[in-house]
């Protein structure tokens, strides 16, 4: 499977009809949906993260890490019975992925019945959402639609240590003019300017809400716990290595949920919409949380990891053989 990024194939892979694994698999997500809906009365986590959103209407704004310029849609949301509410933002998630899988090339099957799916499902979640931004960008960039991929933008921020890096990512990689990545820009900055119009000093008490309630670390997979500021430098090698253009983006992607202080697993998901091939599966390793618990969820640094050696390996192979012929060159002579 290869990244998407010429128009003409974006828009016939969107247009393609359902295979049976995509059917087999929207079924399952969304029959997900009913399942978590008819134990959150006996499972005391269930919607726990879309609770929280959801209470941002009441004013409380404990455990919110997002940007406030999506308040507006939790506003919106909070008016409904929660019933309702779950229905329609776990349908936004499901969504968010397969028009993601489908934009960028990846195996929807996959992604929608990953354990950070159901994981981001059964919380009340982000981030299938956020994943979606990601894509609604790429298609704008890839369309030349200046101001769907500025919306996408403007969504996809709001939760700074996914979204963030995947716009720069995106940014970057797209074949366009520097003018044109700013004409990308006008949107998001107008909705980010807005956002500071109707809660002024909102980023202050952002950073409040993070220091008084520092999001949870037992699922983070980042590899700072263990090396510190020194796993910033997986970024380097895909930036100055040689790389097509896939292997580049494969390589960036994974290093940026090793290398950040803090990636959340269910993240995870944006790796997974990419075309890695099968290797995918490693995300479901999340299943062990029962047996050896948070440490399972750490583990899944390993998928991140392996997609980042397969796309480094034929450079790093490539360089080491010409500095072997390079030496052997000089010993001759």
């Amino acid at each position: 499977m290869t990244l998407i990024h010429d128009a003409q194939s974006m828009n016939a892979s969107l247009r393609q009809r359902l295979s049976r694994g995509e059917f087999f698999a929207l079924g399952l997500a969304v029959g997900a949906v009913g399942v978590f809906l008819w134990l959150s009365p006996t499972l005391s986590f269930t919607f726990f993260d879309f609770k929280i959103y959801l209470n941002t209407a009441h004013g409380d704004f404990n455990g919110y890490y997002y940007g406030y310029w999506v308040l507006p849609i939790f506003a919106a949301l909070a008016k409904l019975p929660l019933a309702v509410s779950y229905v329609l933002w776990g349908s936004l998630n499901i969504l968010g992925i397969f028009f993601a899988a489908r934009v960028f090339g990846g195996k929807a099957p996959l992604a929608l019945i990953s354990y950070q799916m159901f994981y981001t499902l059964i919380y009340g979640g982000i981030s299938g959402v956020i994943v979606g931004g990601l894509a609604l960008c790429w298609w704008g960039l890839v369309n030349r639609k200046w101001d769907m991929s500025g919306l996408g933008i403007a969504l996809a921020s709001a939760k700074y240590q996914l979204g963030i890096p995947g716009i720069l990512l995106l940014l970057f990689t797209a074949d366009i003019s520097w003018k044109d990545r700013l004409r990308v820009l006008v949107v998001p900055v107008l909705v980010w300017a807005a956002s500071l119009f109707l809660y002024p000093g909102w980023p202050f008490e952002a950073i409040n809400n993070i220091l008084n309630a520092p999001p949870n670390f037992n699922g983070s997979i980042s590899l700072w716990r263990w090396l510190g500021p020194w796993v910033l430098l997986l970024w380097v090698p895909p930036l100055l290595l040689r790389l097509p253009t896939q292997q580049r983006v494969l390589a960036l992607a994974a290093a940026t949920g090793m290398a950040l202080p803090y990636f959340q697993q269910s993240d995870l998901l944006f790796l997974l919409v990419l075309p890695i091939g099968w290797v995918g599966l490693l995300g479901n390793l999340g299943y062990l949380l029962s047996v050896y618990g948070w440490v399972a969820l750490q583990m899944l640094a390993l998928l991140p990891l392996v997609v980042y050696c397969r796309a480094l390996l034929p450079a790093c192979t490539s360089l080491i053989s010409r500095f072997l012929n390079l030496r052997s060159l000089n010993d001759s002579a």
